[in-house]
């Protein structure tokens, strides 16, 4: 019996190792799929930049304080 369950895992790992086996192409997910990701993730960085950089320059005074003459002439 553990001969044939030998024999079974080796014929399977000898076929998962083949050298023809190994370049199929594409993987389990498609490529369109993996772009598609990595687009979400690119929309959500910079979602996240713009909103990080929105809220910094709310705290930049817009008003510049009176100078040393009073003002402006």
């Amino acid at each position: 019996m553990f001969m044939t369950l030998y024999a079974a895992a080796e014929v399977r790992l000898r076929a998962l190792l083949a050298s023809d086996a190994r370049d199929r192409g594409e993987g389990p997910v498609p490529h369109i799929v993996l772009v598609a990701i990595m687009a979400l993730a690119a929309v959500a960085i910079a979602t996240a930049v713009w909103g990080i950089a929105e809220g910094w320059m709310d705290q930049v005074p817009t008003d510049a304080p009176a100078g040393p003459g009073g003002g402006a002439p």
